[in-house]
């Protein structure tokens, strides 16, 4: 089975947490959607193909470098009649992710997907389209056999039932000089939508996220092995 891997990083990264109004929140780093919309942005997809693929492709994320947080005041504009509203959005600057996919179903996807990122049809972004990927490196995706695995340490984010279930502790001796700390925090993201048009909603899933951790479990479970990285994929 292939297995790709994005090395990702840029200048500022916003990942909108839809549950705020006033406050334009971002998570700490791509979630699903964001991540597979990266590479229906590479493939030129429509919007109906990149919803077939949200269930098709796994999906796992290392926040290599969580960045420091920035902000920044803005309006929406809706219409001239419309009243406007300082909205506070919350920014990642220099933020630094690992992002790893497989697909089971259909293998030939990730390798179609690791050519179009050398030569995408659209700009490739940290969330907005202005907040622009620079790789730090020409490989920055790379694409790799890989197979199921087993494991008792991951530094990847867990699904909550997951984590619950299986953590024993948490792991700092591997942890890099230097390297920024975030301890394992609960979210939701959107992994998928239902519905069409104005009544299309994201299907959250709770998940824990961290950063210069590795967590250390009561007892394997499944992954994938990504030339060493074994990774927890959903």
């Amino acid at each position: 089975m292939k297995g790709l891997v994005l090395e990702l990083q840029g200048i500022f990264g916003f990942f909108r947490v839809p549950f705020n109004a006033l406050l334009m929140d971002t998570y700490h780093f791509p979630p699903k959607t964001t991540a597979i919309g990266m590479l229906g942005a590479a493939l030129g997809w429509d919007e109906n193909t990149f919803l077939s693929y949200l269930k098709k492709i796994k999906y796992g994320v290392i926040i290599e470098k969580p960045g420091s947080r920035a902000s920044e005041t803005t309006v929406i504009f809706k219409s001239s009649n419309s009243p406007t509203y300082p909205i506070t959005k919350n920014l990642l600057y220099k933020p630094e992710f690992k992002v790893f996919f497989v697909s089971e179903g259909e293998p030939e996807v990730i390798e179609e997907a690791y050519r179009a990122l050398y030569d995408p049809a659209y700009v490739l972004a940290l969330g907005d389209s202005e907040n622009l990927v620079y790789p730090g490196r020409k490989d920055y995706a790379s694409i790799m056999d890989v197979a199921p695995a087993e494991t008792e340490r991951v530094r990847c984010i867990l699904p909550s039932d997951i984590f619950t279930e299986f953590k024993e502790r948490i792991d700092i001796s591997s942890t890099e000089k230097g390297h920024e700390v975030i301890p394992p925090k609960e979210i939701k993201i959107p992994v998928d939508f239902t519905g069409k048009g104005k009544k299309r909603r994201f299907i959250p899933k709770g998940v824990y996220y961290y950063s210069g951790v590795e967590i250390v479990l009561k007892e394997p479970v499944s992954a994938y092995d990504f030339s060493g990285e074994k990774v927890y994929l959903f």
